[in-house]
């Protein structure tokens, strides 16, 4: 993950480079600036503020992920009581098309309590593996565990894309994870 670095050495009008941010991303803490959680990384700073006061600096870690470890297209199955929710058959047909262009293969995410019998009805869409989380506490939709699995399934089958529905549970449970 990348961050912005502030040389306050090379900065001497804290006032005008506050107002370089238009998320009010830069404030003034004891006399220091900072970026705060604002920021939305447009660069705008770097680009307008003075020669090298604002540096992207990209993180260590992404220098020693090895991307090729990460394969296919995953579509996050949102559902109620195992009734696929139609989101889900939208994005289904998005991945394909993705997946004949990048020639990956198409998962299925399906999270939930008592699913399997639904889980085995979406490999008539042409995907080529759906994996399942079927507890009895992930019955009803609840962020955190929905989250836990979400995060494990990633970090074990390391999928290169991520499809997830724009509803309201998507827009909860995507970023979180």
């Amino acid at each position: 993950m990348a961050e912005i670095i502030i040389h306050q050495d090379k900065i001497s009008d804290l006032q005008a480079a506050m107002k370089l941010c238009p998320f009010n991303a830069i404030e003034l803490n004891s006399g220091r600036l900072s970026i705060n959680a604002a920021c939305k990384m447009c660069k705008i700073c770097i680009k307008k503020g003075p020669s090298g006061a604002f540096v992207l600096q990209e993180s260590k870690d992404a220098e020693n992920i090895n991307t090729a470890d990460w394969k296919g297209i995953t579509v996050y199955v949102e559902h109620e009581e195992g009734v696929i929710h139609p989101v889900t058959l939208e994005l289904l047909g998005k991945a394909s098309e993705l997946a004949k262009k990048k020639n990956e293969p198409v998962y299925c995410l399906f999270i939930g309590s008592g699913i399997k019998k639904a889980a085995e009805k979406l490999l008539s869409f042409g995907l080529d593996e759906v994996f399942v989380y079927d507890d009895h506490s992930l019955e009803h939709f609840r962020v955190e565990p929905y989250t836990e699995a979400f995060s494990d399934f990633i970090e074990k089958r390391k999928p290169a894309i991520v499809l997830v529905g724009g509803t309201t549970v998507g827009r909860s449970l995507a970023p979180r994870v």
